[in-house]
């Protein structure tokens, strides 16, 4: 059996619980992100790729009453191949996060079979020059009873290298990882002071994105 009891995109992030983490946490948890990614989108339209689109997607979760514990290392990796691409996310969520939050990933990209998803998007968005975001969110409830929601970003950039020869020149490509993201603690009380406005957001950024698309 997988170690979470759901999981869903929202947006462009995979948001996954373990089981503890109770259905009414969930759907507030999925309300905050969608608001983040609303917001992000609304702010920095065709920028989903850059560090100001996240770094203002992160900045609304703040304003929605989560709680920044730890950031996540900003040291770029070089990878040539999807595992690698994989492992750096579950090596950065295992040692910011923790095991579990690893775990979570792992299982959920295991049940939903997931790994051909992430190749198209190494071979799509980095492989052939483009840059993006791939973002994943796996969620835990602790001992404590604080719920932990940990964030992480891989945004991705390749630089083509030429290198001429006497007859002919060859190509290499250089795949650089930027993690990115943070452990929140998600809060229901501290949440409550948001909620109408967090739920108001999301339907003017949603009326929003229905005009703009009734125009094209």
């Amino acid at each position: 059996m997988p170690a979470f009891t759901d999981a869903v995109v929202v947006g462009g992030c995979l948001l996954s619980f373990a089981p503890a983490v109770n259905f009414r946490d969930q759907q507030d948890i999925e309300d905050c992100l969608l608001y983040a990614e609303l917001a992000a989108n609304d702010k920095y339209p065709g920028q989903v790729s850059k560090k100001v689109w996240f770094d203002y997607y992160q900045g609304r979760l703040l304003k929605a009453g989560f709680t920044l514990k730890t950031i996540v290392p900003t040291e770029p990796f070089r990878v040539s191949d999807v595992r690698q691409l994989l492992n750096v996310g579950l090596t950065v969520i295992g040692r910011v996060g923790s095991e579990r939050l690893r775990q979570i990933v792992v299982d959920t990209y295991r049940a939903l079979k997931l790994d051909e998803f992430a190749w198209e998007f190494f071979r799509g968005n980095v492989a052939q020059g483009g840059m993006g975001i791939l973002k994943c969110a796996p969620c835990e409830r602790l001992e404590s009873g604080e719920t932990i929601v940990c964030l992480f970003g891989m945004r991705c950039s390749t630089t083509v290298i030429e290198q001429d020869f006497f007859f002919w020149s060859e190509y290499d490509q250089e795949v650089l990882i930027i993690p990115d993201g943070g452990v929140y603690a998600f809060n229901r009380e501290a949440f409550e002071n948001y909620r109408v406005r967090v739920h108001e957001k999301i339907d003017a950024y949603s009326d929003r994105l229905l005009v703009r698309k009734l125009k094209r």
